[in-house]
This record gives structure tokens, C-alpha cells and sequence, in this order.
């Protein structure tokens, strides 16, 4: 069953990178700063370095969520998470594959009988509350302490350059957290199904993904919740890595999508821009309507695989 669990964990990665690729670059290509073909290089690259040598308690926090899953049986939560996040690319919706994974482990462990660890659950869920919360503040700091230094940049010239190697850096920044968080979810699931060092074929696979299936997406972060200029891309995608970052050392999987949402929203606010509150509202909705389709298709699944099987 081994190539079952191979294509369920490469799905996934593709589904990732599908999504929540473009909340890495997904300001930076709609301020028109990097090319869409730059941005894939730049996720291929980083998020790479991310899952291999990224230092994260998330694979172990996701592991101990599925301890008493067969191989599988964890490739069908892969395959239900996969699902969620692959309709509301479809849709062009930032939505949380964190909490897709998550979902579908809690319909599994239900429909197995086996414990949920309800007090995990409840750190994790929280720290999906405060993340774009956090990332919406430290978003507001970082535009205020940016904006003064780049009035001391003498020279048109020097000042676009500066503006474009900070957001380049910022997306990198954030493409490394990817890799250390939310593929850190899928990794952890992989090796949990006895998949032995997975992650750079995981991470190539999620490059694969924002390649193929990711401009939607990331035109919503970039360009439809609220406009971005240099300064506000690289504010709010500094303030998302770093609440992410934040994240990563408490072993807690959020999302970077609940992140740079909530960072590019409280940005727009704070400095009186327009922000799409209908795209906003539907956004939320789909955070919830995601983590509940996967986890019910993960219950049907492991009900039907057990009585088939």
C-alpha cells in the first residue's frame, strides 16, 4: 500500500502549493514586484530549504494527532485534506490547509474510535484565532518603522531597488516558513505512514503545485482583499513570516493564509484603504467550511474503507 500513501502525501503537497503558495508571493507578484515564473523559482527554492533544514516542533505536534492511524488509514486524511484545499483553489479562496489536515484527523480519529486529544486541538484552534490578529499588529509596526527609513533613501533608483530586494526577501522568508510549517504537516503525516525521509520530494511536489494551479489564488491575496504598494506588501508579509515564525517555535501548525490575510486586512485598515470586506467574509467562512468537509469526507472514507475491507 505504499504507493497509496506516496500519492496521497504528493496530492496534498500539490494541494499546498495550489494554495498556500501565494501567501508566501502572493503580495509580492500583485504589487507587480516579482513575475509570476519568479515567484515559482523563489517557492521551489526556499520552501525546500525550508523542509530540509527548517527547525519546527509542527511534524511532531501533527504525529501525535495520528497515532493509531495504519498507513492507510492516514493516506485517506491526506487524500480528504487534499480535497478541501483543491475545491477552494478551484474558487481562488485563501483557505487554511493547516486546518484542513487537522479536520480531516479529527473525522478520522472519530469514525476509528480512537482518542482525540481535544487539549491540542484547543492550543491549536486558538493560535488560529490569534494568528492573523498577531500578524495584523505586527504588520502596523513594521509599516511604521519602514516607511520613515525609506524618506532617507536619496535617489529614485536606490529606492525602488531597496523596496524590491525587501519584498524579495520577505517572500523568502515567508516561503521558508511554508516549508517549515505547513509542510511540515504533510512530512509529519508521511513519516507517521512510514514514508522515510520525504521532504524534498514533498517540497518539490508543492513547487509543482504553485506552478500549475496557483495564480488564482494568489491574485486574491495580491491584488482583491486590499491594494498593495511596496511598502504594504512587504509590511504585511514581514508581519505574517514573523507571527508564523512565532507559530513554528511553540510546535503549533497554523496557517500562513490566516497570517498575510489578516496582516494585508488590519494593514488596509489601520492606513484608511479600501478592503474588500464581502471577499474578506467569505474568506472566514471558507476557513470554516474547509476543516468540516475534511473531516466528514475523512469519516465517510474511513467507514467505508473499514466495511470494504
Amino acid at each position: 500500500m505504499d504507493w497509496v500513501v506516496v500519492s496521497a502525501a504528493f496530492f496534498m503537497a500539490w494541494a499546498v502549493g495550489a494554495n498556500d503558495s501565494a501567501k508566501a508571493v502572493g503580495t509580492a507578484v500583485g504589487s507587480g514586484i516579482i513575475g509570476f515564473k519568479r515567484a515559482v523559482l523563489l517557492i521551489a527554492v526556499f520552501t525546500t530549504l525550508g523542509a530540509v533544514i527548517g527547525h519546527s516542533a509542527v511534524s511532531g505536534t501533527i504525529t501525535g494527532l495520528a497515532e493509531g492511524m495504519n498507513p492507510s488509514q492516514i493516506s485517506l486524511v491526506l487524500f480528504s485534506a487534499a480535497s478541501a484545499v483543491t475545491l477552494a483553489s478551484l474558487w481562488g479562496r485563501p483557505i487554511s490547509t493547516t486546518q484542513s489536515i487537522i479536520g480531516a484527523l479529527i473525522g478520522s480519529s472519530l469514525a476509528l474510535g480512537l482518542p482525540v486529544d481535544w487539549a491540542t486541538i484547543a492550543r491549536i484552534v486558538s493560535a488560529w484565532v490569534l494568528s492573523p490578529v498577531l500578524a495584523a499588529l505586527l504588520a502596523i509596526a513594521m509599516y511604521r518603522l519602514y516607511k520613515p527609513l525609506l524618506g532617507r533613501i536619496k535617489g529614485l533608483k536606490n529606492l525602488e531597488l531597496t523596496q524590491k530586494w525587501i519584498v524579495f526577501l520577505a517572500s523568502a522568508y515567508s516561503a521558508f516558513n511554508l516549508g517549515t510549517n505547513e509542510l511540515g504537516n504533510v512530512i509529519g503525516l508521511s513519516q507517521s505512514a512510514s514514508l522515510s525521509s520525504p521532504n524534498v520530494f514533498i517540497a518539490l511536489t508543492m513547487a509543482f503545485g504553485t506552478l500549475t494551479f496557483s495564480r488564482e489564488v494568489m491574485m486574491t491575496i495580491g491584488k482583491d482583499i486590499s491594494p498593495l504598494g511596496p511598502t504594504s506588501a512587504f509590511s504585511s508579509q514581514f508581519g505574517a513570516a514573523i507571527a508564523v515564525s512565532s507559530a513554528n517555535l511553540l510546535g503549533l501548525p497554523v496557517s500562513s493564509g490566516q497570517a498575510i490575510v489578516g496582516a494585508i486586512s488590519g494593514l488596509g485598515i489601520y492606513k484608511g484603504e479600501r478592503v474588500n470586506k464581502k471577499l474578506l467574509l467569505d474568506i472566514v467562512k471558507s476557513w470554516i467550511r474547509a476543516p468540516v468537509f475534511a473531516g466528514a469526507l475523512a469519516f465517510l472514507l474511513i467507514k467505508l474503507f473499514s466495511a470494504g475491507f
